[in-house]
């Protein structure tokens, strides 16, 4: 037992060399930031459906897009505060989070709580959204899963994400590690969908920096946060989505 656990801390001491910790494409995942750092982030999904007439509209990105803006900052070592903007609805979020490690049990966790502030037919609207984060240790040093509960009080609805990691580290340039990534939501069962009548899911790929990570991907809704996305999307139509992240330490 001393043994698999001193390989475990060896396997975590070498993941947390990196800048931060494994993002995913929507999913919250357990911060890994210290004290005094940040990371500014930016999401990008294009309007425009990847497929008709991806050369004239360039793969959709000509018709408009939803972006999200937004910032964690680490009070302590895994005690962040956060907020952002969305373009859709005009939604404003702010919050606080707090993660913890379970090397026994291979396990990182993360509470979240947000407060939300969007606007729906000319009207303003607000509520709290909690969340649960789970994330694994890297698996063999190459997988990584993730799962998402969470709770939107404006819908007043219940809601999962779930995510798998496939990385690699690469030894050329200013990339040191690639992952590929997906990502799936099932709706839960309700009397009408609330977005839309199908589940959410992206596929994509991670490539990261020391301070950077690019995420690029494919999926079929336009929508940014997993309070969104659990929620649902109209069509299986697909998107093109990237983000950035920069860590700022001070």
């Amino acid at each position: 037992m001393k043994k698999h656990f001193m390989i475990i801390s060896i396997l975590i001491f070498a993941h947390a060399l990196l800048a931060f910790e494994p993002s995913a494409l929507n999913l919250r995942v357990p911060s890994h930031l210290e004290r005094n750092s940040s990371i500014f982030g930016v999401q990008h999904r294009a309007y425009g459906v990847l497929t008709e007439d991806p050369l004239d509209n360039f793969f959709g990105l000509d018709l408009g897009a939803n972006v999200n803006m937004g910032i964690r900052y680490a009070v302590l070592p895994r005690l962040e505060l956060n907020a952002s903007y969305t373009r859709f609805e005009k939604e404003y979020r702010i919050g606080a989070s707090y993660a913890h490690h379970f090397p026994q049990m291979y396990l990182k966790g993360q509470l979240d709580v947000q407060y939300f502030d969007f606007e729906l037919s000319g009207e303003r609207n607000s509520n709290f959204y909690y969340g649960l984060a789970l994330q694994s240790f890297p698996l063999g040093g190459i997988f990584i899963s993730t799962a998402n509960v969470a709770y939107d009080g404006f819908n007043e609805k219940f809601g999962l994400g779930f995510g798998a990691d496939l990385g690699f580290d690469w030894y050329f340039g200013p990339i040191e590690h690639i992952s590929l990534i997906g990502e799936y939501y099932p709706i839960l069962q309700s009397e009408e969908p609330i977005t839309g009548a199908e589940n959410y899911f992206a596929a994509g790929l991670r490539l990261d920096t020391y301070g950077h990570h690019f995420m690029f991907q494919i999926s079929n809704g336009s929508e940014i946060s997993t309070r969104r996305l659990m929620l649902g999307t109209p069509t299986n139509d697909l998107y093109l989505g990237f983000n950035i992240h920069r860590i700022l330490r001070i």
